[in-house]
């Protein structure tokens, strides 16, 4: 089959048409007219699951269409590594990639590990998602491993994280951190300790780095707001309730989504706590107010937000205290883009 003009249009169309073997037949294709292992990767499968992502956070798709829609570029990504043939070379190192403790998003992770391996010079071991620290801990101990990536790419994971880069230089084996939840800087990365960020696959060529991150001991009240207990998400939902009595007609279904809502946002203050950055929690709370913008003006969220950290003062006062200036700049932020939504 003849190359398309835009790779990355073809593909994207085959995934909103769930066509698992059209998408597969595609990426061989374009391996075939000579296209490279990675650059089939990070043009054409990498772009195309960031708008499956944007789908799903607009409320465009369900997470039952964003799971398709990623199966399909699952199935790609194992019919392109199939075809590739790897060249021969002699392996300079063992990398092993793993998701943190807590993290299913594995694809990422994959990509990675595809494109590292696709040179021939490394050993890939691919460790899959949500890898216990513990276990993580007994396979880096059998001693053939140079150097570990992570991958994280929910901020709710980076306490994972931490867990799983204590267990690795426990055992002196440096860590590489990637993944959409670093966010855009290395401060996420070195306030959990690691000893690299990555911006891309690539770093995983270079020479592995030396130990210069740091094992960080979770603090205490970020493994409490991590595994917030469901009493505090009770008196949260009551307090919401009685600031807002018209909130009480919501659904059996609607009241579990809440309180489920309310436990997502602890989880990401614990996050941010972890991370001294508050825009962890920011963000989403931004991305509550505009998801439910038909059901509820953002002061409704960003009150129950103040509510749920008055409830939180007690036994966490840094995680209340650091909610709070994420619902300050939030507010402010809806403020700037549409005035009326604060009222």
């Amino acid at each position: 089959m003849s190359a398309p003009a835009d790779p990355c249009a073809a593909y994207f169309r085959t995934v909103e048409e769930f066509d698992l073997h059209g998408a597969s037949d595609l990426v061989v294709g374009l391996l075939d007219d000579g296209m490279p292992v990675d650059r089939i990767i990070t043009e054409v499968l990498a772009p195309a699951q960031v708008s499956i992502g944007q789908r799903w956070e607009s409320g465009q798709w369900s997470v039952a269409d964003e799971h398709v829609a990623t199966s399909v570029t699952e199935a790609a990504l194992a019919a392109l590594t199939y075809a590739a043939v790897p060249r021969r070379g002699e392996h300079t190192r063992h990398v092993a990639v793993a998701c943190v403790e807590g993290e299913w998003h594995s694809l990422p992770a994959r990509m990675a590990a595809a494109i590292a391996g696709a040179t021939g010079e490394l050993r890939v071991t691919m460790l899959g998602p949500s890898m216990p620290a513990e276990q993580l801990h007994r396979r880096l101990s059998v001693g053939d491993i140079d150097v570990v990536a992570l991958s994280c790419s929910m901020p709710t994971n980076l306490v994972g994280a931490a867990r799983c880069i204590a267990v690795a230089h426990d055992l002196e084996v440096p860590v590489v951190v990637g993944g959409r939840a670093l966010g855009a800087h290395p401060r996420r990365a070195q306030a959990i300790g690691a000893d690299a960020w990555a911006v891309d696959a690539g770093v995983l060529l270079e020479p592995p780095p030396a130990l210069t991150g740091r094992t960080r001991d979770v603090p205490t009240e970020v493994l409490l707001l991590d595994t917030v207990d469901d009493a505090i998400i009770g008196r949260a939902h009551d307090r919401m309730l009685g600031a807002f009595p018209r909130l009480s007609s919501m659904t059996s279904y609607q009241h579990a989504r809440t309180r489920e809502d309310l436990g997502w946002i602890v989880r990401h203050t614990a996050a941010a706590l972890l991370t001294d950055d508050a825009s962890i929690v920011g963000d989403a709370l931004t991305w509550l107010c505009t998801l439910l913008r038909g059901f509820a003006p953002a002061s409704v969220i960003t009150g129950t937000a103040q509510l749920l950290a008055e409830t939180l003062e007690p036994q966490a006062p840094a995680g209340a205290a650091i909610l709070r200036q994420a619902i300050d700049t939030t507010e402010g932020g809806l403020r700037l883009v549409g005035g009326d939504r604060i009222t």
